[in-house]
């Protein structure tokens, strides 16, 4: 796996998200429970940027339509819309770094 170097750890706090650019993706960094949860950064009912939404019991609510999509699953928990899941991306913490895996995984955990 080829991970690259995006921001400081203690850049992202807990609760908190960021967005970085790895590998030509927007990416949404966010930290629940510790872990580091990284997702594409754009709403697949809309295409609006995630960055802006409320992250809250492990989802993230797109500012635009208020559509919410599981942060370990990417999967859209608004099931009436049929939204397509998120893209999801492996993370690691690496000395002082948060690193995100450059090649675009298949699925996220849980």
């Amino acid at each position: 796996m080829d991970f690259e170097k995006t921001v400081a750890r203690q850049a992202l706090i807990e609760g908190g998200k960021i967005v970085v650019e790895v590998g030509g993706h927007s990416i949404l960094l966010c930290r629940l429970q510790g872990e580091v949860l990284a997702v594409q950064n754009q709403c697949t009912h809309a295409g609006s940027r995630l960055e802006a939404g409320l992250v809250a019991e492990g989802s993230i609510r797109c500012p635009l339509h208020g559509v919410r999509f599981d942060l370990r699953s990417g999967k859209c928990l608004n099931v009436r819309l049929g939204c397509a899941p998120l893209r999801c991306f492996a993370t690691r913490e690496t000395g002082d770094y948060i690193e995100v895996e450059v090649a675009e995984r298949q699925a996220c955990t849980g």
